[in-house]
């Protein structure tokens, strides 16, 4: 029924309000996006030769490979703006397909969002990264896991902070519950942007530290420049 859904209700990009055509979003705005290139593949920083960069090999994280679609520009800002601040859930499966055609998937055994505290949660309704994650379950036949891990520490927000200063910000801020992530070995952890790459540090090590998962990825929509 999909074609036929297509043609009553022709596909049209959210943000332009043009003519779409296999999803709600202009085919020629994603192609102009930029993507990470040359970078690392543990953290994603530009690296020479797209190795394994200095940092990584002298203190590396706790997650093995990052994976992002795009950097964060554009109007792809908007679109994880509108999803964010502005009410707009539905967004949440665009950015959803979009990675998910963006990634190597092998032997992922389950996808953790990122939480929200219990207090931003309300607020806004609905957590961004859990939204995005349940749409790529359907085409990456990938399981989300909902309640292993929280938020249980109120952090204010980063968004001005650097890379020491999150870390701080981040200790002690998440609980994991390992009975609920009993027989995994490989999971990845789903954001909608990563900056510093200090929220999946904090919670890869405390997955670490509390199961027996050995592998995990960090994935996001976008990164920060």
């Amino acid at each position: 029924m999909h074609w036929l859904e297509n043609w009553l209700l022709p596909p049209r990009c959210v943000l332009t309000g043009e003519a779409a055509q296999t999803r709600d979003i202009s085919s020629k705005l994603v192609e102009q996006w930029p993507v990470p290139y040359g970078v690392c593949p543990q953290c994603c920083e530009p690296s020479f030769e797209s190795q394994t960069c200095g940092a990584c090999l002298t203190r590396p994280p706790a997650f093995e490979k990052t994976q992002v679609g795009f950097y964060f520009d554009k109007e792809l800002v908007d679109l994880i703006h509108g999803l964010k601040y502005q009410s707009n859930p539905a967004y949440a499966r665009i950015l959803g397909e979009l990675l998910a055609e963006r990634l190597s998937v092998d032997n992922i055994d389950a996808i953790l969002a990122v939480p929200l505290f219990k207090t931003r949660f309300r607020s806004r309704g609905f957590n961004q990264a859990e939204l995005i994650a349940e749409s790529m379950t359907k085409s990456l036949a990938i399981p989300l896991i909902k309640g292993a891990i929280s938020r249980v520490k109120d952090t204010p927000s980063q968004t001005h902070l650097n890379a020491k200063q999150r870390r701080k910000n981040l200790k002690n801020a998440f609980a994991v519950k390992p009975d609920k992530l009993v027989g995994l070995k490989s999971v990845a952890l789903l954001d909608d942007v990563i900056t510093t790459g200090a929220t999946m540090q904090s919670l890869a090590e405390q997955i670490k530290q509390q199961t027996e998962i050995t592998s995990i990825q960090a994935w996001a929509v976008a990164k920060t420049k």
